[in-house]
């Protein structure tokens, strides 16, 4: 006669519940697997930026904040150095290599990370309401915290509206990364009389939470769509909800390709501009005097200027500290960096011409408005 121990009846059961859970287990990765990969990739990529770049240069510049004479408007970090005696055409390179090395690391981040939420948005499609107000406030509270310059993230927002999802939400997170970040505003705080933190901090909510959903409501029925060479990866026949994780990764690959042909060239037209702009335009002329007419050209100047993230605070110190007029500091601070030439680009080629120039002429109104009501606070002070 054959019999079971009770020892062995327990091996077995164990061995039977060892082989549903990894069963089960196996049957989740499955089930989940390009999910679960894609997201820990978004999390490399965002814990390196945040942790081996943003947050150490940003705690920098606020202990230098105090003494910090900027180089230029437009660049942070100096690879190749000038002096007021060179030529022209060499200042003008010196600005542009600048520019491009002091953008190299967020505009790696914004790529990786655009082609992943591109990927990502496209498998697993963002859940947005029919509110533009909500989905704004979407991209506002995802911004917030990235610490990403406007130019920066404007690869981010492009791998957000390739893949379909909303346009409010795309640009949410485009202009509150660079102006509310939490030590952005707290540099701003501590760095300039309460009048500026007021204004600027006040006309930021208007553009961000009443003018940008306004614009997108009513311009973005006539957007242009999509070019047709840059189409919606898909593997074969598969349609994309289906991918493996190895197949995730081809159209991650593919998609990275295809944002890095768009916004690289992108990125140098607004190295150049920038390179131009900053040695070829008088700003100390522009300075010496506050009138309409000068307030307005230099809005219209410094909203285009590509400057990386907390360089507004910098610079808007900088000229505080040697006694510029109050309204061009305040200008300063509400425009550079809040916009620029590169999201404007990218609005006129893949969403829409209307919301590039509304939201520029939005940026610009804002720097002028800045400049005279706190012009008119301090007077009444």
């Amino acid at each position: 006669m054959t019999y079971t121990t009770g020892e062995g009846a327990l091996a077995a059961d164990m061995g039977h519940t060892s082989n549903t859970a990894n069963s089960a287990a196996a049957g989740f990765f499955k089930r989940h697997g390009t999910l679960i990969l894609l997201l820990a990739i978004g999390a490399g990529i965002l814990c390196t930026f945040w942790f081996g770049s943003r947050y150490p240069a940003l705690l920098k510049k606020v202990d230098d904040l105090p003494t910090y004479h900027p180089h230029s408007f437009v660049y942070s970090s100096e690879l190749m150095t000038l002096s007021a005696d060179d030529a022209l055409w060499r200042r003008v390179l010196a600005t542009f290599v600048n520019w491009v090395w002091s953008m190299r690391i967020g505009m790696t981040f914004g790529l990786s990370m655009g082609a992943l939420l591109h990927t990502l948005f496209q498998i697993f499609p963002l859940k947005a309401t029919n509110s533009v107000y909500l989905n704004t406030l979407k991209g506002i509270f995802v911004g917030v915290p990235a610490g990403v310059c406007v130019n920066c993230a404007v690869p981010v927002a492009c791998g957000i509206t390739r893949a379909k999802s909303k346009v409010e939400t795309a640009l949410g997170f485009m202009l509150s990364s660079p102006t509310l970040n939490i030590i952005v505003v707290s540099m701003i705080i501590t760095a300039f009389p309460w009048q500026f933190a007021v204004v600027h901090f006040g006309l930021v909510a208007v553009v961000l939470l009443g003018v940008l959903p306004l614009m997108v409501k009513y311009m973005h029925n006539d957007a242009t769509p999509i070019p047709a060479s840059m189409p919606a990866p898909i593997m074969g026949d598969i349609p994309l909800p289906r991918l493996s994780p190895k197949e995730a990764l081809k159209a991650y690959g593919m998609n990275l390709w295809k944002l890095v042909k768009t916004a690289v060239p992108m990125m140098l037209c607004g190295a150049i501009f920038s390179a131009v702009a900053v040695q070829v335009i008088p700003f100390d002329a522009l300075f010496a005097h506050v009138g309409f007419m000068q307030v307005a050209a230099t809005s219209m100047i410094s909203t285009l200027l590509p400057a990386p993230i907390a360089m507004e605070v910098l610079v808007a110190h900088h000229l505080y500290l040697t006694q510029v007029p109050a309204a061009y500091v305040a200008l300063f601070l509400s425009t550079l960096g809040s916009y620029s030439i590169l999201p404007m680009i990218y609005l006129w080629r893949e969403v829409s011409r209307k919301l590039a120039v509304g939201l520029y002429a939005a940026f610009v109104t804002l720097g002028i408005a800045a400049a005279y009501i706190l012009q008119a606070l301090l007077a009444a002070a």
